[in-house]
C-alpha cells in the first residue's frame, strides 16, 4: 500500500464509509474504538481544520503503534485545511510527504479543486465519481457567459474578465450573508467566522467550475485552441494556489486573467 491516499467523490457519507472501511481493514477492528485509529474533522467555529489539531495528529502519529501494525489517521473534509491562508494544510505537507513509519494517511475531500496542489501530489486519488456534475452542460451559467462575452483587445479582455470574477464573488458572499442570517443563531463573531470560510470555499468552488467549463466548452463557445485551453486552465491552477495562500485576491485575479491571454 502507499502511505496516503486521496478519497474525492460528491458524498460525503460515502467517502467516509470508504475511509473508516479501509482503516478497519488495516487495523482488524472496528477503528472508532482502536487505539491506532487517529482521525481530524472541521470544529472550529469557522469550520476550519486548524494547525492545533494538525499538530495534535502529527505528535499521536510519531508514536509506535500500540496493537496493529499500522497507526491510521483520517482527515476528513482535507480541503478546510486550506482555508485560512492554509496554514494547517502547509504545517501537514512534511509529514505527508515523509510520514513516521507504520503510518497509512487517509484524507477525504468532496471539493478537491480546493486542495493545495502539494497536498493533491503527495497522495494517491481514488475517485467515487461526482454525480452532479454534467458532463455536456446544456446552458453556460450567467457569470461564465459574461466571462466569454466577445471582446477583440485581449488586454481589455483580461480586465474584463477579472471584474466578472469580482463581481460573481460579491454575489457568492451575499448569498452566503443571507443563509447565514436566515438560519443561523451564532454570536456575531463565529457567524463572522463562518461565513468567510463558506465564502472562501464557494470563491474556490467558482474558479473549479472555471476550469471544467474551459475543458467542456472553450473551443466551442469562445474558438479558442487546445494550446489556449490548457494555458487557461493552468493559470486557474495558480489562481487556485494563490486564493489558498491568501494573496491580495484582486491581485491574483489579475494575474491569472493576463496569464490566460498569454500577456505575461
Amino acid at each position: 500500500m502507499g502511505h496516503s491516499y486521496l478519497l474525492t467523490g460528491d458524498r460525503s457519507e460515502s467517502l467516509e464509509n470508504l475511509a473508516l472501511g479501509l482503516a478497519g481493514q488495516v487495523l482488524g477492528a472496528a477503528p472508532q474504538e482502536h487505539p491506532d485509529f487517529h482521525s481530524v474533522r472541521p470544529e472550529s467555529k469557522s469550520r476550519h481544520i486548524t494547525v492545533e489539531q494538525i499538530r495534535d495528529l502529527e505528535r499521536e502519529l510519531y508514536l509506535r503503534p500500540f496493537t496493529a501494525p499500522l497507526k491510521v489517521a483520517v482527515i476528513f473534509d482535507a480541503e478546510r485545511m486550506c482555508l485560512g491562508g492554509a496554514s494547517a494544510a502547509n504545517a501537514f505537507l512534511k509529514t505527508l510527504e515523509e510520514p513516521p513509519a507504520h503510518t497509512l494517511i487517509l484524507l477525504t475531500s468532496g471539493r478537491p479543486a480546493m486542495l493545495l496542489p502539494t497536498i493533491i501530489s503527495r497522495c494517491l486519488r481514488l475517485d467515487l465519481g461526482f454525480e452532479d456534475i454534467d458532463p455536456a452542460p446544456a446552458h453556460e451559467p450567467a457569470w461564465i457567459a459574461r466571462w466569454y462575452a466577445r471582446q477583440p483587445n485581449p488586454a481589455l479582455r483580461a480586465y474584463a474578465r477579472a471584474q466578472v470574477l469580482h463581481e460573481h464573488w460579491a454575489e457568492i458572499r451575499e448569498l452566503a450573508e443571507t443563509h447565514l442570517r436566515d438560519t443561523s443563531e451564532m454570536e456575531d463573531e463565529a457567524a463572522t467566522a463562518l461565513l468567510e470560510a463558506e465564502f472562501q470555499l464557494g470563491r474556490q468552488e467558482s474558479v473549479a467550475q472555471l476550469q471544467r467549463w474551459y475543458w467542456r466548452q472553450s473551443e466551442k463557445a469562445a474558438g479558442t485552441s487546445e494550446l489556449e485551453r490548457i494555458r487557461a486552465v493552468k493559470a486557474l491552477e495558480d489562481l487556485q494556489a494563490s486564493l489558498a495562500q491568501n494573496i491580495e485576491p484582486h491581485l491574483a485575479v489579475e494575474v491569472a486573467c493576463l496569464k490566460i491571454e498569454g500577456l505575461i
